[in-house]
């Protein structure tokens, strides 16, 4: 089973779904060059604000020493480790002659143009650098946000399920999300209730705000740039999740995430 939204009538119908999607090519892409996987690599885990962790049946303290091997080894000498890094404060390298000098003018704004453009407001959207080393994967979890996930350089394996209340019913997944997190993959399910998206470079998903999903990588190091959405809706509709979220906050203010300024 694959989804893929090729026109406009088709997105308004399925972003506020529960299954996510990919975007057709010719209906939206992205049209910038990126350095290779390793050259990324290397500039991120040198930034102070660079998110690296290290897998494995590992103490805390041998999860760090590890980490900071990482961070300052020859690049060669680590780049097949298993790991994963996250940067979200991308605008760290928006400079002149940095990486993403021109993140802006050609990811974002054409980005933020499209959704104005058919019909949609926002609060928040802001870019990730999500990478995973070799055969490496995410934890299973669902987020606060509709997430857009451009894959950059090799092959990540997007998976959620057809039917999400069936694993994560809607009042769960807004009261008890963490605890529905698991480092190490999905719980027990059956295999006919996936739906998977192979992302290989340049192709875009739309991932469903609280959905459960988790995402291996391929043979070698996948890099994705994930932009968050919070507060997205259509005609002055949230989705059905966000509604649920948003009534929650109205009792846990503190946990309402309306605005953020990475982008």
């Amino acid at each position: 089973m694959q989804i893929i939204v090729r026109n406009h009538d088709e997105l308004k119908h399925r972003w506020n779904g529960l299954q996510n999607f990919l975007i057709d090519p010719d209906y939206f892409c992205f049209d910038m060059a990126f350095p290779p996987a390793d050259e990324i690599v290397d500039i991120l885990r040198k930034d102070s604000q660079a998110r690296i962790n290290i897998p494995g049946d590992l103490s805390e303290d041998e999860k760090k020493k590890k980490a900071e091997e990482f961070k300052t080894l020859p690049i060669a000498d680590v780049i097949d480790r298993p790991f994963s890094l996250a940067h979200f404060h991308l605008q760290n390298f928006y400079g002149e002659g940095q990486f993403l000098r021109d993140f802006q003018k050609k990811v974002m704004i054409p980005w933020r143009t499209f959704l104005a453009s058919s019909g949609f407001t926002w609060q928040r959207c802001y870019p990730i650098i999500f990478i995973s080393g070799r055969n490496c994967h995410s934890s299973y979890h669902m987020d606060t946000s509709h997430v857009v996930a451009w894959q950059v350089w090799g092959v990540k394996y997007f998976n959620a399920y057809k039917d999400p209340y069936k694993y994560a019913p809607l009042d769960d997944a807004v009261n008890n999300r963490e605890a529905l997190r698991r480092p190490d993959g999905p719980p027990d399910h059956d295999p006919d209730d996936i739906l998977s998206y192979k992302m290989e470079k340049g192709d875009l998903l739309w991932n469903q705000l609280l959905t459960p999903h988790w995402v291996p990588a391929g043979d070698s190091v996948a890099v994705s740039v994930n932009i968050s959405h919070g507060g997205i809706s259509y005609g002055g509709q949230f989705s059905p999740n966000e509604t649920a979220l948003r009534k929650r906050w109205e009792t846990h203010p503190k946990e309402a995430w309306l605005v953020d300024t990475r982008y």
